[in-house]
Order: C-alpha cells, then structure tokens, then sequence
C-alpha cells in the first residue's frame, strides 16, 4: 500500500509542473482550438482541472475523511462547461489558480493518518471508493487530461 500511495502522491506532486511544461508557451489559437465538436479545447481543459481541484476532488476527499460513509454527488461536466466562470481564462492565470489549489489538496493528503486512507464513501456511479481509491481516481484524472493535452497539440499541427 504505502508504494502505490507514494507513486499516486508523486503523480499529484507532478501535475503542475507537467501543465507548465506542456502550456506556458502555446499561442491562444492553440489553447482555443477545439480538436473535434464535442471535445474540449486546453483552455478549457485547464479551467476544468482548476475547478475540480476546488470543488470536486479535494471536496470530496475532505467528505471522505470527515463523515461517516458519506455519499457524494455525480459532477455534471456538461453542465458545468456551460456554466463555467471565464473570468480568469489567460494560462499563467490558470496555472496559477491550479498551483494554490493543488498545494492545499497536497496538505491536506500530507495529514491523512493510516486509518483515514481505509475511510469509505459511497458514489452512485463508482459504488463505494475508499480514500485510497479516490486519490488513484484522482491521479488518473489528471493523467487523462494530461494526455488529452498533448493529442489536443498534436491534432492541432496535423491540421496546420
């Protein structure tokens, strides 16, 4: 257990640094172009993983860790693509926000005792997730979108 919750830590540890390195020098064409009808531009996928920092994921582990066998609420992305704040959309912005909000997630992991990675919470569509699940979900997450960066640019220069 306590490898796989150092590898899934570090993958948490790393994120911004690999959001920096893939983002800080794009043009706003490719931030803004959009790889397909329903597919999200970078921007866009930035925006998404500041605010699921803020208010899904650390929200939830906080659930996990606090109340009894909580049951957490389904995130509508689609909804909360339209409903999205722009305000704050340049990338040094974006990673900015993400680089605070992420630390606070970090400290917040870094006070998890033994006993509170084993704490379990029940999610309608994933069933019931332990602490530790969770975090894995987490880090999967920020790979996913990681990689959906990367093919983003690559879609864009095939296309240029």
């Amino acid at each position: 257990m306590a490898a796989t919750l150092a590898h899934l830590i570090a993958t948490l540890e790393v994120t911004h640094e690999e959001l920096t390195r893939l983002t800080a020098t794009l043009s706003d064409e490719v931030l803004d172009y959009h790889p397909g009808p329903e597919e999200w531009s970078i921007r866009e996928i930035l925006a998404h993983l500041v605010d699921d920092e803020m208010f899904v994921m650390r929200t939830r582990l906080e659930r996990i860790v606090r109340e009894e066998y909580p049951t957490l609420v389904p995130n509508d992305e689609k909804l909360w693509h339209s409903q999205r704040n722009t305000s704050r959309d340049t990338v040094s912005e974006l990673l900015r926000d993400f680089a605070i909000q992420r630390a606070a997630s970090l400290n917040i992991i870094g006070f998890l005792r033994e006993d509170d990675w084993k704490r379990t919470a029940y999610h309608p569509e994933e069933g019931d997730l332990t602490t530790e699940i969770w975090v894995e979900h987490w880090a999967n997450h920020d790979i996913v979108h990681l990689r959906q960066i990367e093919r983003n640019c690559a879609s864009y220069l095939e296309r240029q």
